[in-house]
């Protein structure tokens, strides 16, 4: 079933949505304010529920949280697979990742599996901790 609510409902949803989101990373309106490209009053603005983000600042607050549309407009009670990563410092270090062009991308995907490799040859090696060549050189075994 699907909640109808009026209007000013609807904005003061949509601004308590937008104030757990900032403050559960921390943020000051300002930061994110900073991180949308809008003042620090429109944000203000938002989160008591007196105005609504234009499509494009909607937009912008979502990839700045790291959620989906849905789960900002309240449409969808689960943050989106991105927001599922504890650690906010590397979700917005991924979010900054994901604007990167194809190949680079690919280099930082390269160096990720590259480090979680070595993390599973220092489990199976009993927690000995093997350095990077030894990794690469587990990788280039296992491809040959």
């Amino acid at each position: 079933m699907t909640e109808q609510r009026g209007m000013s409902g609807t904005k003061a949803a949509l601004g308590e949505r937008i104030r757990e989101l900032r403050t559960k990373r921390g943020w000051t309106q300002q930061q994110l304010a900073e991180r949308v490209g809008v003042q620090q009053k429109q944000i203000s603005s938002y989160e008591r529920g007196a105005n609504v983000p234009s499509g494009q600042t909607f937009i912008a607050l979502a990839e700045a949280f790291g959620v989906s549309l849905d789960y900002l407009a309240q449409l969808s009670a689960h943050a989106s697979p991105q927001s599922a990563i504890a650690d906010l410092d590397l979700l917005e270090k991924a979010q900054r990742v994901d604007r990167l062009d194809e190949h680079d991308r690919a280099l930082v995907k390269d160096v990720m599996d590259l480090v979680v490799l070595k993390s599973r040859v220092r489990q199976l090696a009993g927690g000995e901790r093997p350095t990077v060549a030894e990794a690469l050189a587990e990788v280039q075994a296992a491809a040959s």
